[in-house]
């Protein structure tokens, strides 16, 4: 598989905030990677953790996982022949389809995501080393790790907390941007009211907005297109930075239901990429974002760099290097 770029690819820098997590019975989920185009395994030993926010296994500790035969009665210690680490995957012995794998222990790191990577450039190679068996004197030519490095060129920018309306009537669906960005915009709701009122009105209580549509007859009538409109309009709305438009491929001509709080989440604050420099990370490098086809794994942050000089500080240059890190082939 080619880890050069592909349109829509990009790049996400994870970085654990503190001290790393504790597994705690993790629930772990079986990985079908018996196709030779996606490893080869025989079914039932690839295991991988279940949620997918936990995933970012750390070696600072060695994990213990354990197994319920047929899915009931006692867990026992099971032995991994491998852990991805960074990918939270752990190849084991067949088991059969209804034994149920847990993480019981171990450590993993939360995530924090930098969006944004313009361009990324990989070499990998696997180095061939010396190995002498004990007591042989001849000497046997084993491959090494396979060791890559990459320079990823980042956006130094904050990510916008956004919001999207669900439930209701097909095209009324309605999609909220925190213009600003960064975490100032996560946990502000957007919720429509049905007060059985002659007109749209709406309103601002701090981070909370609350719109009370239009009724006839004890019923709403307020269109997506026309709550948006009046929530671009209101000044309180526009002074907490947001901005509503249409959800994607729809036409705004249905009619919003009373429903909500929808939430805004998402918002990320700018990266100190400074900071990075001489720390080791857990990167995960996508092939196919909407295929969740990526490559994972933990690498050294070598240098930054101030991509165009001290004038130019929108873009940062890091170069990684991933010595003595395998780089593991998942699917999300």
């Amino acid at each position: 598989m080619s880890l050069s770029p592909v349109p829509g690819s990009y790049v996400r820098v994870y970085q654990g905030s503190g001290s790393d997590e504790t597994y705690s019975n993790e629930a772990m989920e079986e990985v079908d990677l018996s196709d030779p185009g996606v490893g080869g395994y025989a079914r039932y030993t690839v295991y991988r953790i279940e949620a997918a926010a936990k995933r970012i296994m750390n070696d600072t500790a060695v994990p213990v996982f354990q197994k319920q035969t047929g899915g009931e009665g006692e867990w026992s210690t099971l032995a991994a022949s491998d852990v991805w680490y960074g990918a939270g995957y752990i190849v084991v012995s067949a088991l059969n389809s209804n034994d149920n794998v847990r993480c019981a222990s171990g450590k993993y790191l939360t995530p924090s995501a930098i969006f944004g990577c313009t361009t990324r450039k990989f070499t990998t190679k696997t180095e061939m080393i010396d190995a002498t068996a004990y007591g042989d004197a001849a000497v046997i030519r084993h491959p090494g790790v396979d060791d890559w490095d990459a320079t990823l060129e980042v956006l130094f920018s904050k990510v916008r907390a956004v919001v999207l309306t669900t439930g209701g009537a097909d095209n009324s669906h309605i999609q909220g941007t925190h213009i600003p960005g960064g975490v100032a915009g996560n946990g502000g709701t957007l919720t429509f009211a049905d007060t059985d009122q002659g007109t749209l009105t709406v309103a601002v209580a701090a981070d909370d907005i609350t719109v009370d549509l239009e009724t006839a007859l004890g019923s709403p009538i307020s269109t997506a297109d026309e709550v948006i409109a009046a929530l671009n309009a209101d000044l309180d709305v526009r002074a907490l930075g947001h901005y509503y438009k249409r959800a994607e491929s729809e036409t705004g001509a249905g009619v919003v239901a009373a429903s909500g709080p929808f939430t805004f989440a998402g918002g990320l604050d700018e990266i100190d990429f400074t900071a990075m420099k001489g720390t080791r990370r857990a990167f995960r490098l996508y092939n196919g974002y909407a295929d969740g086809d990526m490559w994972v794994g933990f690498g050294f942050v070598s240098d930054v760099d101030w991509i165009g000089g001290p004038k130019d500080l929108t873009k940062a240059g890091l170069t990684i290097q991933g010595s003595g890190y395998n780089l593991y082939h998942v699917v999300e």
